[in-house]
């Protein structure tokens, strides 16, 4: 039967996949920008993407299917450190005015991190 296929049924990783370049969207644009409400709203959008990226690895770790699970274990602890980053260092440099430092964090360690993350969900 063709009751399985549908693009209604998105893999959780496409969800997965589709919530990271999200956040990673909303976060090159505040890296790029100096107006601190427009940098508020943006942080909100980033942290919203990234508890539906969180729900959606939950959810992946209880499903039966063992390939999800294999791929949230090789991307979690990326995602992790990636986050830390994230909130620790850009985030506070870009409040403080340092986009150039932010900006270089994030297109170094953080852009080798999400070329990892990607491999491991299997992002296209």
């Amino acid at each position: 039967g063709g009751l399985m296929a549908g693009p209604c049924l998105a893999a959780p990783s496409d969800d997965a996949c589709a919530a990271l370049m999200e956040a990673r969207g909303y976060l090159v644009t505040m890296i790029g920008s100096s107006d601190k409400a427009a940098n508020d709203d943006l942080k909100a959008k980033i942290q919203a993407a990234s508890a539906r990226l969180d729900a959606t690895l939950v959810a992946m770790t209880k499903s039966y299917n063992a390939g999800d699970e294999a791929k949230v274990a090789s991307f979690r602890p990326v995602w992790e450190d990636f986050k830390k980053t994230r909130e620790s260092e850009i985030i506070p440099l870009v409040y403080a005015g340092k986009n150039a430092d932010a900006k270089a964090i994030a297109t170094g360690i953080q852009a080798e991190r999400m070329g990892k993350m990607k491999a491991a969900m299997g992002c296209k």
